[in-house]
C-alpha cells in the first residue's frame, strides 16, 4: 500500500508493508496527505490531518519517537504525521480494546455528544488504589460496547467528523471527569481542567508577546537546564523574551543526569511526567532514566533551547543593583574562567533534590571499599557476587534494592523508618502497542488519559491527608479514610511478603499513610524475601573497615557501601549565593533552612527573582511538571504586566508575603505531614513544613491565577511604588 504525502510541493511516497498474518490495511491504493489541505477529495483520498482537523491542530507537532510497536503489529507507519495512514473501522475495533474504559468514554460523549456514556451502565466505578482501572469495574460486556462505541467515534475523526463538544466548558470539564473516576469532581476544578484540556489539545500555543513590547535589552537568566528550566525557556520563547540559560551539567535533564543509579526511573506515571508543549510516545507507564534523558534533550533542542544554553557553567554569585533594577551574575565557565553579566531578571530552576546528605558518622573514612551517595553511583561499577550495605529504605533505595538483588552475593537494607507502598501493576511496564497509537494519534484521547491520571495521582488522595479532629484513632490516621487506606496498604504487605511473617513488624509503618512520601512498589517486598535479602530495622552507628555497625552495636560486612540517605530538601536554593536589597543574601533572609515564598516564586527583598520550584510549592501529590508550567506561566504573567506597564521591577509586598505563609502555616497544621509520629524531608530540621504545598491542587492554582502586580511594589527609575491592579487571567 502506498502513501503519497505532498509536502512544500513535493510529493513523496510511503509503502506500508502489512505483516503476514496481521490485520490487513485499508485496500485502497493511495491516501493522499497535504498536510496544507484538510478535506476528502473527490477521488476519496483523504488528508492526513483529518484525525484532528476539528480541533484545529495543524500547528500540532506530533511526537518524536517513531512507533515501532504499531509498525510491527499493523504495519501502519506512524513516525510522523505526515506518513499516518488510516486505518479501516475493523482494525479500529481491534486497536479500541486494549484502551482505558473510563478514557474511553469521556471520548465517546465529547465526539456523540450523548449524555447518556456518562451515566450507568456505562459510569465507571471509583477505582482502588492507584490503578489504572483500565475495564472501569464494568462487565464485560458493557465494556465491548463501549470498545466498539469508541472505534466509531475515532473513525468518525480519522474521516474528518467534528466532535459535538470540540471543547468542554469548565462544567462539562467536572461533569465528566466525575464520570470518568467514579467520583464527584467538585465544579471549583471545572475552570481549571477546562484549560489544561484545551493546552493538551493543542500543545503548541500561539506565540503571545506582551502588547508594548520587550523593552530594548531586556535579558533574563534562568538557572539550570532540568525540567523547571525547560518549561522556563519555553515560555519566554514563546513571550520572545531573551534568555541565558545555564547549568553545572553537559547535558539538559538536570537531577536526571546524577542519579544514574540501576533502576532509576520516574515513580510517577509517565504521561504526567510530560511537559504540555512536548508530548511524546512513551514506551512505558513509568519511564526509566535513560528515556527520560533522551526526552529532555529533544524537547531542550525543540523549543530552540540550545543556542541560548551554557552548559557546564555555574552561576558563582549574583547581587542586585538598586539603582540601575537589575542584577549582576558572576558564571564560571567549563574552564574554570570567570565573567560577569547583567539581567534584568533571574530565574532559579536548580531543583531541590541535588545536594547529597549523608550522616557524619565515626569512621567514614575508613572503609578501603566503594563507598557513596545514591546520586553518585560510579560508572562501570560491577556489584555482582559482592556484599552490598543499603543504607535507607526511600525512593531511591526502592528502585536500586530490587534492580541488584538478584546480582549481589548478599543484601543488607538498613532501614530507620519502613515507608508506606502503594501497589500499581504497570509499574515500568510496557504500554500496549495499540494503547500507545491512540496516545499518540488522538490528542482528545491523550488529553483525557492526563486528566484522569492527574486526579487519580492528584487531588482525589488529598481529602485523606486532612486531620479530622473528631477522628478517634489519631496515633494510626488522621481521619476515617485515610484509616482505609491504611487497611488496604497493610493488607497488600502482607500479601506480598506471604509466609515472611518474621518482617511483618519490620516493613508495616506505625504512622499514617502518606506522612511520610509513599512510594511505588517495584518489586520492593518480593526483593526482601530474597534469602541473600536482609532488613535491619535500625539506624547504622558507625563505619569500620569491614562494613557498618548498627547503634546497639551489631556489625554487619560488606564489600560496598551505598548511602541512599536523601538530599538536603529544606535547603532550597543552596547552590546559589544571592543577594538582594541592601545586600542582604538568600540563605541570610531565610536563616539557612527555613524558606518561604510567595506562592512559592518570590521573597521580599529580592526584587525580579522569580523561583520555580520553591519552598511549599511542590504538590503533595499530582503532576510536578504540571505544577512548575502552572508557576511559570504565573511569572509570564507578571512580566507581560511590567512590559506593558514600563516597569523595571518588582518586590512581593511584605504584608502580602506574610499573610500568605500564615496561611501556609495554618493550613500545614491541618495536614498528616506535621503528624508527630512522622519524620519526612517534608519538613526542615524545626519541624515546618517547607518541601510541600498545604493547599489541595486547584486551591493552589486559584491562588496563582488571582494574584496580579497588585501584590508587588514597583522599583527602579520612574516607578511609583505600589502597582496598581492589574489581570491576572
Amino acid at each position: 500500500m502506498s502513501v503519497s504525502c505532498a509536502q512544500g510541493g513535493q510529493i513523496s511516497t510511503l509503502t506500508l508493508t502489512k505483516v503476514s498474518g496481521e490485520p490487513s490495511l485499508d485496500r485502497g491504493s493511495a491516501i493522499e496527505c497535504d498536510t496544507a489541505s484538510c478535506g476528502a477529495g473527490s477521488n476519496g483520498a483523504v488528508a492526513i490531518r483529518l484525525t484532528t482537523v476539528a480541533l484545529d491542530h495543524h500547528a500540532w507537532s506530533p511526537p518524536w519517537r517513531p512507533l515501532a510497536g504499531i509498525d510491527r503489529r499493523m504495519g501502519v507507519n506512524v513516525t510522523d504525521l505526515a506518513g499516518r495512514a488510516r486505518v479501516t473501522l475493523g482494525e479500529m475495533e481491534q486497536i479500541t480494546r486494549s484502551a482505558n474504559i473510563p478514557t474511553l468514554l469521556m471520548v465517546i460523549y465529547q465526539v456523540t455528544g450523548d449524555p447518556r456514556w456518562l451515566q450507568p451502565p456505562y459510569r465507571p466505578t471509583r477505582s482502588r488504589g492507584l490503578s489504572d482501572h483500565d475495564t472501569g469495574g464494568l462487565p464485560e460486556d458493557v465494556q465491548q460496547e463501549i470498545q466498539l462505541a469508541a472505534a466509531r467515534c475515532f473513525y468518525a475523526l480519522q474521516e474528518g467528523q467534528p466532535p459535538a463538544i470540540p471543547v468542554p466548558s469548565p462544567e462539562q470539564t467536572s461533569a465528566m471527569l466525575s464520570a470518568c473516576v467514579g467520583e464527584d469532581v467538585h465544579e471549583s476544578y471545572g475552570v481549571m481542567f477546562s484549560q489544561e484540556f484545551r493546552r493538551r489539545i493543542r500543545p503548541v500555543e500561539p506565540a503571545a508577546p506582551p502588547r508594548a513590547g520587550v523593552p530594548h535589552g531586556f535579558r533574563v537568566l534562568v538557572i539550570g537546564a532540568g525540567v523547571s528550566g525547560i518549561i522556563a525557556a519555553q515560555r519566554l520563547k514563546l513571550m520572545g523574551v531573551p534568555y541565558l540559560m545555564v547549568d553545572k551539567h553537559d547535558a539538559p535533564g538536570g537531577n536526571w543526569r546524577d542519579n544514574r543509579y540501576p533502576g532509576a526511573g520516574v515513580d510517577t506515571p509517565s504521561h504526567l511526567y510530560s511537559f504540555s508543549f512536548a508530548p511524546t510516545d512513551w514506551e512505558r507507564h513509568f519511564e526509566m532514566r535513560p528515556e527520560l534523558e533522551d526526552y529532555f534533550d529533544h524537547t531542550h533542542d525543540l523549543i530552540g533551547a540550545r543556542p541560548h544554553t551554557r552548559f557546564g557553567t555555574e552561576v558563582v554569585r549574583a547581587e542586585y543593583d538598586e539603582q540601575r533594577a537589575i542584577w549582576h551574575a558572576e558564571l564560571r565557565g567549563p574552564d574554570g574562567t570567570r565573567e560577569s553579566q547583567s539581567f534584568n531578571v533571574i530565574i532559579s530552576a536548580v531543583g531541590v533534590l541535588n545536594r547529597a546528605k549523608l550522616p557524619r558518622l565515626p569512621g567514614m573514612d575508613s572503609f578501603p571499599g566503594p563507598s557513596f551517595h545514591s546520586s553518585y553511583w560510579p560508572s562501570g561499577l560491577d556489584v555482582s557476587g559482592e556484599r552490598v550495605a543499603v543504607i535507607g529504605s526511600g525512593a531511591s533505595a526502592m528502585q536500586i534494592v530490587p534492580a541488584i538483588a538478584d546480582q549481589v552475593k548478599q543484601l543488607t537494607v538498613f532501614q530507620r523508618t519502613p515507608p508506606w507502598v502503594a501497589p500499581f501493576e504497570k509499574f515500568q511496564k510496557p504500554i500496549d502497542p495499540y494503547a500507545r497509537y491512540l496516545l499518540h494519534t488522538y490528542p482528545l484521547y491523550r488529553a483525557w488519559y492526563f486528566l484522569k491520571l492527574y486526579w487519580q495521582f492528584g487531588d482525589k488522595v488529598l481529602d485523606s491527608l486532612r486531620k479530622d479532629p473528631e477522628w478517634p484513632h489519631p496515633e494510626r490516621a488522621v481521619n476515617a479514610q485515610n484509616d482505609a487506606h491504611r487497611v488496604f496498604f497493610t493488607q497488600y504487605i502482607r500479601d506480598e511478603l506471604g509466609d515472611r511473617t518474621d518482617l511483618l513488624d519490620k516493613a508495616i509503618p506505625s504512622y499514617p499513610p502518606y506522612g511520610k512520601r509513599i512510594l511505588l512498589d517495584n518489586g520492593w517486598y518480593r526483593a526482601l524475601r530474597r534469602p541473600n535479602v536482609t532488613l535491619v530495622d535500625e539506624a547504622v552507628g558507625a563505619v569500620t573497615p569491614t562494613g557498618v555497625v548498627t547503634r546497639s552495636g551489631t556489625p554487619y560486612d560488606a564489600d560496598i557501601l551505598v548511602w541512599a540517605t536523601g538530599f538536603q530538601a529544606s535547603r532550597f536554593v543552596s547552590t546559589l549565593d544571592i543577594a538582594g536589597r541592601d545586600g542582604v543574601t538568600l540563605r541570610e533572609a531565610w536563616d539557612d533552612d527555613d524558606p518561604r515564598a510567595y506562592l512559592g516564586v518570590t521573597v521580599p527583598g529580592f526584587p525580579n527573582l522569580f523561583l520555580l520550584g520553591g519552598p511549599n510549592s511542590f504538590p503533595g501529590s499530582g503532576s510536578f511538571m504540571y505544577f512548575m508550567e502552572v508557576q511559570m506561566r504565573y511569572i509570564a504573567r507578571l512580566l507581560n504586566r511590567m512590559f506593558e506597564s514600563r516597569i523595571p521591577a518588582i518586590d512581593v509586598r511584605r504584608q502580602v508575603f506574610e499573610e500568605y505563609n500564615e496561611i501556609v502555616e495554618r493550613t500545614a497544621q491541618t495536614t498528616v505531614w506535621t503528624h508527630p509520629g512522622t519524620n519526612t524531608f517534608f519538613r526542615n530540621d524545626r519541624g515546618r513544613l517547607v518541601f510541600v504545598s498545604p493547599f489541595r491542587n486547584v486551591e493552589y492554582w486559584t491562588r496563582a491565577q488571582k494574584s496580579g502586580l497588585n501584590d508587588y511594589e514597583t522599583l527602579g527609575p520612574g516607578s511609583a511604588g505600589q502597582a496598581e491592579e492589574a489581570e491576572s487571567a
